[in-house]
């Protein structure tokens, strides 16, 4: 079995016995901070961080987070925010960014046994209060917090009012429980989401899926197209992307699993992610080819999982070279995705 693949089915496997199984017991709700007098609640155990994508190292934070929280009586909940802080203090953050979307997040946080999740909205004046100063107002008054897990590098606070060193003495002066996990390691570091969004750009998506924990998806609706696909044998679904703030994978033909609309899923398929040369056509395009499928797809949205990539886009000198080679392309997506299932 590859050594990718066992990594996958390693951490599915952690993700259904460790966590998946809380999404029957809890039932997860996203407060703004400004609406927090809705949550009332003893003492909660938080956790707080960004978790874009929440990858298997986020997960395996969550994953004590929950047990500090069943030992102590408490409510697990995450802080996390509305935007990454790149996105408010950088101004070289592509437009192409995110792993995971606000919902996406909110929705794997709750297979995560996260039972609140408070979206502080990251402005300038957020960025210069120090970390002991978020500590006691925010997650202290406001949020009752009675332990804190942090991620092994987790860091929160004002750079340059850097006081974040002083959270142990102020943790033990408020009686509040400080956690620090270990690191989560693929290939010999650190899973980081910079990692992941790399690996996709790269179009290394088999190596962002160990990181996650699963295949890296996107979506959106499907429109008319010119229909060049069916002219070759090769009816594609052209998807206008949902959501543009997602981390676009490298040009390329990928294997794909498709869910539709009405809930079907695991469908096989592959994907063109980019231009058209050998049509001359440049404007990046997404089109899907679902295998052994015959149904009208317009206006309706899909759910596009990444399988590893296939080639390049290049272009052809003909026609007849350009349908040979998606032939091969789809032996190889079938092949790809049966030994990745």
């Amino acid at each position: 079995m590859p050594l990718l693949k066992l990594i996958i089915n390693f951490y599915s496997h952690l993700l259904i016995s460790s966590y998946l199984c809380k999404t029957f017991e809890y039932r997860m709700t996203i407060y703004k901070l400004a609406d927090i007098n809705k949550l009332s609640v003893e003492g909660t155990a938080v956790t707080v961080g960004m978790f874009d994508g929440v990858h298997i190292g986020h997960r395996h934070i969550l994953s004590l987070l929950a047990d500090v929280a069943m030992r102590g009586g408490l409510k697990p909940m995450a802080v996390t925010f509305d935007r990454h802080p790149r996105q408010v203090l950088a101004t070289d953050v592509p437009t192409h960014f995110r792993v995971t979307t606000n919902s996406e997040r909110g929705e794997l946080l709750a297979s995560c046994g996260v039972e609140a999740v408070v979206e502080v909205e990251f402005t300038p004046e957020l960025a210069h209060m120090s970390a002991c100063e978020f500590f006691r107002q925010i997650l202290v008054e406001q949020l009752n917090a009675k332990a804190l897990v942090l991620g092994f590098d987790n860091m929160f606070g004002s750079r340059s009012r850097n006081d974040f060193d002083q959270l142990p003495a102020m943790a033990r002066e408020l009686g509040v429980a400080l956690h620090v996990d270990t690191a989560v390691c693929y290939g010999g570091k650190e899973v980081s989401s910079t990692r992941i969004r790399k690996a996709l750009q790269l179009g290394q998506t088999d190596r962002a899926a160990a990181m996650l924990g699963r295949g890296y998806r996107m979506w959106g609706t499907v429109e008319r197209g010119r229909q060049l696909g069916r002219t070759l044998g090769f009816p594609t679904a052209n998807v206008s992307l949902a959501d543009t703030s997602k981390v676009w994978p490298a040009d390329g033909v990928y294997a794909v699993r498709v869910t539709l609309e009405n809930g079907t899923s695991g469908l096989a398929g592959m994907a063109n992610f980019g231009a058209q040369p050998t049509f001359g056509l440049d404007k990046p395009v997404f089109e899907v080819n679902i295998f052994d499928f015959d149904g009208d797809l317009y206006d309706t949205t899909l759910t596009v999982e990444f399988g590893p990539r296939l080639r390049d886009i290049c272009r052809f000198d003909s026609v007849e070279m350009l349908v040979a080679q998606l032939n091969a392309d789809r032996d190889s997506a079938r092949r790809l995705l049966q030994e990745n299932d």
